[in-house]
């Protein structure tokens, strides 16, 4: 398997993500406050933007955590013409930058879970914005075999 082959797809990927900053998921700041997309700040559609990116490359990478990942992913696919289906994922973002993997949707085992937060965990982002609602949601998919 190629890393181009097994690329996450970044449209579905953005969609998650977009939604997520602006807190639509659930109720997830201390108020228990959620925003529209129309009344969301544009930096925090932006920045969710830019972490799904990054994300993506994080996903690509050819590290032995990354490549456990998508070898797990890979066994969901229903078949080669279909893409994965989606893993949410849930970060938190401190005020520097570092990422950690709050949650996930079900994985398909322990290791592929183990290799998520492997490759989630410790990272860095540009800080976010402030009074950014969090955990940040994202849903990773590998693309169909081409």
């Amino acid at each position: 398997m190629t890393v181009r082959r097994s690329r996450l797809s970044s449209l579905r990927a953005l969609a998650a993500g977009v939604a997520a900053a602006l807190g639509l998921a659930a109720p997830v700041s201390a108020a228990g406050q959620s925003l529209s997309p129309e009344a969301a700040p544009k930096e925090w559609i932006a920045y969710a933007e830019a972490s799904m990116q990054a994300m993506n490359g994080w996903l690509a990478e050819e590290g032995e955590a990354a490549s456990s990942l998508r070898r797990s992913l890979e066994q969901t696919r229903p078949a080669p013409d279909q893409a994965t289906p989606a893993v949410e994922v849930r970060l938190f973002i401190d005020k520097n930058g570092s990422v950690s993997l709050h949650g996930h949707s079900p994985l398909p085992d322990a290791d592929a879970a183990v290799a998520l937060r492997s490759v989630l965990n410790g990272r860095r982002l540009a800080p976010p914005p402030p009074n950014m609602l969090q955990p940040l949601r994202l849903a990773i998919q590998l693309e169909p075999n081409a």
